[in-house]
């Protein structure tokens, strides 16, 4: 087999059966007078089965580019980890791309070898005189899940029945059985799958931070040399497992590109992350945690200001004057003429997926947002947020879904195992406050501080207010836009494809849509 897609047009793929060979031949683009990559392969690499491994020894020792192992890929599937490492290994935000196994989609009341899914107390670093509880309280959490995933469900039903229930496309349109492709069958399908996705939102609120995942990773040799960095430096037993794991399969792709983790610039790098991690220059009252809204808004840009900067750098790149000139002539313009062309920018618009340009990067919001610990999970997936966060703790509350706040006995039941975690996290705490996390429920809120561009915060929000987004993430939408027009009403048209209606079954038109391409594929 060729190590190429072909040998003849300018446009190939490199197909060798190394990923290590593919990112060297690629690293000679650089520095090669040769006139064809694949000209190159046949004279240098093709007849010397270690030529790449020796050429990244030569670039690292010689040049110290460590740009170059970004060229090397790898698939890696990671299993069986907890939530509390998950949320330590998707903290990347250049390099590598995850998919991981949802919450929102997948029951969580199967056993394996008769366990629940979660972290084993060993591995988890639980002390020794509380592993007994640690197993017992996840087995508990875990009997109420399956509970609570039966209750909802069938109040679900009786509140929406399937009778009852009305049926629309994504364009809006009401179909009953016998229009646009469907039939009784096909709408029943639907309901119960929005039904289930319904219930499995709300019940995951009970799962702990030990429940297990699987996570997929593509990604270049650099950055998975910093997750090792950061696994390394996380000082949770669990993690320290993971990197002699991971190390060791990556080593089979890039053994060369993987080295410098342990060389000793990447040594000095993780005791640098061990440092900064709980480093405070001054010791300062902080205070005792207090509850606070989901969302607050804590930094903007002036409203006529941002709006200058948007308009000033959408003429910087379509026109030959410079940002300063510019800026200053858009200045003088009255505030509803700026307002004029902007809408007329946004207005380009058709549906969401047509994403604003840079221009609306230069203008920024910080925000505190308090949700619940499964909620911050989709709000970590957006990486180009600057993202930072607390340790999981029981001492900012936690929340209840909305449904099973209307079923008096799980209700009680759910909070009375919140309770049992409090309890059982400050034990645990008092000899490792790392390990502690393992114990804390999805519902527990984790504080968060987030900073994002305006491009990036449209993009979030109308993405996040869809029908089959989770509730929570359609609610923090929704204020985060409320508190950023409050300050910038000049880009209320900005975010056009905001959804503000609220339905129970929310992912029932995306099911239903499915269900009919399903029957006519």
């Amino acid at each position: 087999m060729d190590s190429f897609s072909n040998r003849d047009k300018d446009v190939f793929l490199i197909t060798c059966e190394k990923m290590i060979d593919r990112g060297a031949l690629m690293s000679r683009y650089s520095r090669t007078r040769e006139l064809d990559l694949r000209t190159l392969w046949d004279k240098e690499f093709a007849e010397v089965p270690d030529r790449a491994e020796k050429f990244y020894e030569r670039v690292f020792l010689e040049y110290g580019d460590e740009s170059v192992a970004e060229l090397a890929t790898a698939q890696v599937g990671i299993q069986n980890v907890s939530n509390v490492l998950s949320k330590i290994i998707e903290e990347s935000r250049i390099g590598l791309s995850y998919l991981e196994k949802s919450s929102r989609y997948v029951s969580y009341k199967e056993k394996r070898n008769g366990r629940y899914l979660y972290l084993d107390p060993d591995r988890a670093n639980i002390p020794s005189r509380f592993q007994q509880r640690y197993v017992e309280f996840n087995d508990s959490l875990f009997e109420l899940y399956e509970k609570i995933l039966a209750g909802v469900s069938n109040y679900i039903r009786e509140h929406n029945s399937f009778e009852n229930t009305k049926f629309f496309l994504p364009s809006g349109k009401e179909v009953r059985p016998g229009e646009d492709n469907t039939t009784e069958e096909i709408l029943k399908k639907a309901y119960d799958s929005s039904v289930r996705s319904r219930a499995l939102d709300e019940t995951r609120f009970i799962l702990p931070a030990s429940t297990l995942t699987n996570i997929g990773i593509s990604g270049n040799a650099r950055a998975f040399s910093h997750m090792l960095e950061r696994l390394s430096a996380s000082r949770l037993r669990e993690a320290e497992s993971l990197y002699s794991e991971l190390l060791r399969e990556l080593k089979l792709v890039f053994p060369k590109l993987i080295d410098n983790v342990e060389n000793p610039h990447g040594l000095e790098s993780v005791e640098y992350l061990k440092s900064i991690k709980s480093f405070i220059p001054e010791v300062i009252m902080t205070g005792s945690p207090v509850t606070r809204s989901v969302v607050k808004l804590m930094s903007w840009d002036r409203d006529e200001r941002a709006l200058n900067r948007v308009i000033s750098s959408h003429y910087f790149e379509r026109t030959e004057g410079d940002y300063e000139s510019l800026y200053g002539t858009i200045s003088l313009l009255s505030v509803p003429k700026k307002k004029e062309m902007l809408d007329k920018i946004v207005s380009l618009r058709s549906n969401r997926r047509n994403k604003l340009d840079r221009s609306f990067e230069h203008v920024h919001y910080t925000f505190e947002i308090n949700t619940n610990f499964g909620a911050f999970r989709d709000l970590q997936r957006h990486r180009t947020m600057t993202i930072q966060r607390k340790m999981l703790s029981p001492d900012y509350g936690h929340d209840m879904p909305p449904i099973l706040s209307k079923i008096d006995d799980l209700s009680r039941e759910y909070v009375g195992a919140l309770d049992e975690a409090k309890r059982l996290y400050k034990e645990i705490y008092a000899e490792d406050k790392n390990a502690a996390q393992y114990v804390i429920v999805f519902a527990h809120k984790h504080p968060t501080i987030v900073t994002m561009s305006l491009r990036e915060l449209v993009y979030f929000t109308e993405i996040r207010s869809t029908p089959q987004a989770h509730f929570d993430l359609r609610n923090i939408s929704r204020e985060m836009v409320r508190l950023a027009t409050e300050v910038n009403p000049s880009f209320q048209g900005a975010f056009k494809f905001l959804n503000k209606n609220e339905e129970e079954l929310g992912r029932l038109s995306a099911e239903l849509r499915k269900e009919i391409r399903l029957k006519n594929a």
